[in-house]
């Protein structure tokens, strides 16, 4: 049976763990059918594949969150209720639309009076979030709407800093870059997101931080330089990979034809 048939005959197990926020599900399993039967040599969808790694780990339960909380934030002790995938936090920016993020998981849910916005879920006073920004080929975005200088990286890591309800921040924040392996460690670097990393993960305190206060868009808090400082402190940033996600998908109805279908399609694995 092929994948697109089996996500479809796990629907209701899937989606007790996964939430798709403004995503069509049938047009995914779609895009999904029509790559298995036209077979293009190497497939580029990064919605999809993020999609296919959704369901891979939602299908296992409470363990497969487990094992996917483990691997974006590597510690044990941190779990989540839901896997977000597609879903709008709000931009602590004036004139600035949400954010859409390609997945997520931690202290979240659905923002009040929305289907696609998500929030802090307060319950707790070790709140935690992890936003992941997903790249295939792609590079991150450098031509944000009113303001050129602004990158997509640092748009992520502020909606993750000042992700809130009622004025609570999350206490600890993990912001992960998904990529293909061959992008993480090679030495011909080819991505603006290389850098940029690098940059925010080596001296979050001051180019991050610069980046941020830079930023031509008007803040919705007025004490925001000092709040940008404080938030700093919260953050680690990870560099992930779709490979260790693929190679660690828990056992499942669905996980063989996971494996026969990221074996088949990505070539970037190929490459590595």
């Amino acid at each position: 049976m092929e994948l697109s048939e089996k996500i479809l005959q796990n629907h209701d197990k899937i989606r007790e763990y996964l939430h798709c926020g403004y995503v069509n599900w049938d047009s995914l399993i779609e895009k999904i059918d029509r790559q298995e039967r036209c077979s293009y040599d190497d497939f580029l969808d990064e919605q999809i594949w993020t999609f296919i790694v959704a369901c891979g780990y939602a299908i296992a339960g409470k363990e497969g969150l487990k094992k996917l909380c483990s691997i974006l934030t590597n510690r044990t002790d941190l779990l989540t209720e839901k896997i977000w995938f597609e879903v709008l936090p709000s931009s602590p920016r004036k004139r600035e639309g949400a954010t859409h993020l390609d997945l997520a998981i931690g202290d979240i849910c659905v923002r009040k009076g929305t289907e696609s916005g998500i929030e802090l879920k307060n319950h707790k006073e070790s709140s935690w979030i992890a936003f992941c920004k997903m790249k295939w080929y792609s590079d991150i975005s450098y031509n944000v709407s009113y303001d050129q200088q602004r990158n997509q990286l640092a748009r992520v890591i502020e909606n993750a800093l000042f992700f809130e309800q009622e004025n609570n921040f999350a206490k600890e924040v993990f912001v992960n870059l998904v990529t293909p392996k061959i992008f993480k460690e090679t030495s011909n670097k080819s991505r603006l997101y290389c850098y940029k990393f690098r940059e925010y993960d080596e001296n979050p305190k001051n180019t991050l931080v610069n980046d941020l206060l830079n930023c031509e868009l008007a803040f919705k808090r007025e004490n925001f330089e000092s709040l940008i400082q404080e938030r700093i402190s919260t953050l680690r940033l990870e560099w992930t990979t779709f490979d260790l996600l693929f190679d660690l998908i828990p056992e499942s109805d669905i996980s063989n034809e996971i494996k026969e279908f990221e074996m088949k399609y990505n070539k970037a694995k190929l490459n590595s």
